[in-house]
């Protein structure tokens, strides 16, 4: 049987991505002659180049794509998709940006295939055609791809149950913090978590949960952390709230304190939106958490925009959360983003009195700028800029450490996505795809 090779490309950015991906290869295809390997996007082309050496025309390039990393590297992806097809390999993509934008994936940066929506089931059936020779048959459902010179789309790919996946990969030694939950139901226009993952959330159940954070502190990682939009709705099917179960989890992981363990939870990469916070949800953070801040989601001071945006909670949930966990001894840091679309001088204005408000309570800034990600709402939308008066405010505080971000950075980044969106590189919809297509067709 012939070896085959998957190569990932992977740094810091998008590994816990393809950690799971691992995963799925270790679990699923054990007995598979599969060859994995991960690349540095500064060994990526000489890589691909010299793989068929060894495996002919027998591997696949996969890359996790991040929007805000495609100014840097849409130069990498078309090169490499490029060497992919001279060698006759092939190349899929997935991920939040892939999600988002299937069309200039395929069309703009030359990938095959593209893995739409959740990818571990996704990747595993596009593995087994791949394994089987069944590449001429039809993609599975969530992958896109180029039939005919145009790009067909296939629904979305959907894990159902969390439990069925690894939460990283052990047989690869490719840790990193435990997806507890996924989907978020809140749909923030500027947010492609609930389109890439939907409305529906979903829980890894509590022992398997303790079972893989026994695991990592067996191997030397004391420090256990988790993934979730929002860490208070665990064992939530909604937009509500559990307390109940999030303190059911929480016990269940004492033991691991016990044996010298640190849980971390309601701070990255698990914020906890404001309206969860209250003195019972402040009272059990203290008790079972070792982290000493939380991160909230403010994300605007106007009533107005946080209507308009689909917040789904008011400023004044915020001053009430800041207050909370401020008297239960936590460091708070809030987020806002800057130059969302619709905002006027009175937002700013409610926004800057809101921020000083949260800094008087002891609370700290964390500065962030609206990007135009595709698969949003937002994603047509002009790209954020700081206003000159938030900038005075931002200023004035960063010196005293009560603010922190690199919104300057975001700034040049959501110019760049918007300049890639009007080349036509992100391609947002079938009637700019065709529009590109005629102009540089590209042979299926």
């Amino acid at each position: 049987m012939r070896s085959i090779a998957i190569v990932f490309g992977y740094w810091n950015s998008i590994k816990y991505s393809i950690n799971v991906l691992a995963g799925v290869v270790e679990r699923f295809f054990f007995k598979e002659p599969i060859d994995l390997y991960l690349v540095s996007s500064e060994e990526l082309l000489d890589f691909l180049s010299e793989i068929p050496n060894r495996y002919g025309k027998h591997f696949i390039y996969a890359q996790s794509i991040l929007t805000a990393e495609l100014p840097k590297n849409k130069e990498l992806f078309m090169k490499a998709t490029r060497l992919v097809r001279k060698y006759g390999g092939i190349s899929v993509a997935g991920g939040p940006h892939p999600s988002g934008d299937p069309y200039g994936t395929i069309l703009s940066l030359g990938f095959d295939y593209v893995v739409v929506g959740e990818a571990e089931e996704t990747f595993k059936s596009f593995l087994f055609n791949y394994i089987n020779d069944l590449t001429d048959l039809e993609p599975p459902t969530g992958v896109a791809s180029l039939v005919n010179g145009k790009v067909k789309l296939r629904g979305k790919g959907f894990v159902q149950n969390l439990n069925e996946y690894l939460p990283f990969s052990l047989g690869y030694r490719l840790y990193n913090p435990i997806e507890i939950s996924r989907g978020c139901p809140f749909a923030c226009k500027y947010c492609q978590v609930s389109y890439v993952f939907g409305a529906s959330q979903r829980h890894r159940d509590i022992d398997e949960v303790v079972k893989w954070s026994s695991h990592l502190l067996r191997i030397g990682i004391k420090d256990i952390r988790f993934i979730t939009p929002n860490a208070l709705g665990y064992g939530s099917r909604n937009n509500s709230v559990s307390l109940d179960s999030v303190e059911e989890l929480l016990s269940a992981l004492q033991q691991l304190r016990n044996r010298g363990g640190r849980v971390y939870l309601g701070t990255f990469p698990s914020e906890i939106r404001p309206e969860h916070i209250c003195d019972e949800a402040a009272k059990m953070l203290r008790k079972y958490v070792n982290n000493k801040r939380v991160v909230i989601g403010a994300q605007t001071g106007s009533r107005k925009l946080l209507e308009f945006i689909h917040r789904g909670h008011t400023s004044e949930d915020v001053i009430n959360a800041v207050q909370i966990l401020r008297k239960y001894g936590f460091g708070v840091d809030v987020d806002y983003i800057f130059g969302l679309p619709g905002e006027d001088e009175e937002d700013i204005e409610e926004t800057i009195k809101h921020m000083q408000k949260v800094i008087k309570l002891g609370g700290r800034i964390h500065a962030h700028v609206f990007m135009p990600l595709p698969g949003t709402p937002f994603a047509m939308s002009p790209p954020g800029k700081v206003p000159k008066k938030v900038l005075k405010v931002l200023n004035r505080f960063l010196g005293k450490g009560r603010v922190f971000g690199q919104w300057m950075h975001q700034e040049r980044l959501a110019n760049e996505i918007a300049k890639l969106r009007d080349e036509g590189i992100i391609l947002l919809n079938s009637t700019r795809a065709k529009e590109v297509m005629r102009s540089s067709p590209r042979k299926t």
